[in-house]
């Protein structure tokens, strides 16, 4: 690899990526022969810069939150010519970047890409939607995203996402759900469903624990009109990475989905919402090559 596009969200992390730039750059340029850097000014910028340049490039890079990954991947996924992909995580949650083991603090993690560890991965596609990397979901999920405040968003971090959630479990707003995958099927009243390609949400190992990003699969799991102590002991149970039973959830693997809401309900596709269901949802198996994450050593002085 010689040529590389760090493209950076210079509010990612309150502003602490842009104050280790040159740091990151000038490690990059250690290695690679060319290394252009696009400051983002508004929403748009980097997937503007994907497509401008992405089939020339051997590697892009996502310096951002996990907003800025979904706007560089919807670009990158969809290039006839795609180059390889990483992330330099610089918000508050960084789902995706943690589903590829990549260490939190971008200094650690320019040392993870530079380390060439590559691996095709899946992507799904929501029709009409896009592409996503971590999870698509409706109901509930998209409701607890709504009740985070971006300031205790930045000062509890995933923790808001805990809190927030149970303060929505106790007034749940179930909606008449219709789903079909290839082997399994659902009709019924429903507060919340989420297809996963990652394994994280909101920071935490989440709703998928043991999920793979190369078995052509999306996790699938249906949270059934239940009660406030059925769901949340679900969700404390990925803290502790252990499955309750129970008749309030369904889950399944597919690689594809049709999703069908009365009423129609708002879709939360990695953390981005605007767009409403029906949907048609499908995995594109091994679709992106990314530089994984492995555990590097570091030192405190």
């Amino acid at each position: 690899m010689e040529s590389v596009e760090l493209i950076v969200n210079p509010k990612a992390g309150q502003g602490r990526m842009i104050q280790q730039l040159k740091s990151i750059t000038d490690r990059l340029r250690q290695q690679f022969r060319h290394v252009d850097v696009t400051v983002t000014k508004q929403p748009g910028d980097g997937a503007k810069r994907v497509w401008k340049v992405g089939a020339e490039r051997d590697l892009i890079i996502a310096a951002g939150g996990d907003g800025t990954v979904y706007e560089v991947v919807n670009a990158l996924a969809a290039l006839n010519q795609r180059p390889r992909f990483a992330i330099l995580p610089g918000g508050t949650c960084n789902d995706f970047s943690r589903a590829l083991g990549m260490e939190q603090d971008p200094l650690h993690a320019v040392e993870q890409i530079l380390a060439y560890n590559e691996k095709q991965i899946d992507v799904g596609y929501s029709q009409p939607g896009g592409y996503f990397l971590n999870f698509w979901g409706i109901g509930l999920i998209t409701r607890i995203s709504d009740g985070i405040d971006s300031t205790e968003k930045e000062r509890l971090g995933r923790l808001a996402y805990y809190m927030s959630a149970a303060q929505h479990l106790q007034v749940t707003r179930p909606f008449q759900l219709e789903v079909k995958g290839t082997e399994v099927a659902f009709t019924g009243p429903a507060d919340m469903l989420i297809a996963g390609n990652g394994s994280f949400v909101g920071g935490v190992r989440g709703f998928f624990p043991y999920s793979r990003l190369d078995d052509g699969m999306m996790d699938v799991l249906i949270i059934k009109e239940t009660s406030f102590e059925g769901a949340w002991s679900m969700l404390l149970s990925h803290l502790t990475k252990e499955w309750p039973e129970s008749d309030d959830f369904l889950y399944f693997q597919t690689p594809s989905l049709k999703v069908k809401a009365s009423p129609a309900q708002e879709v939360d596709c990695d953390g981005e919402k605007g767009r409403m269901t029906p949907t048609e949802l499908t995995i594109l198996p091994r679709h992106l090559t990314v530089l994984m994450g492995e555990r590097i050593a570091t030192t405190t002085s």
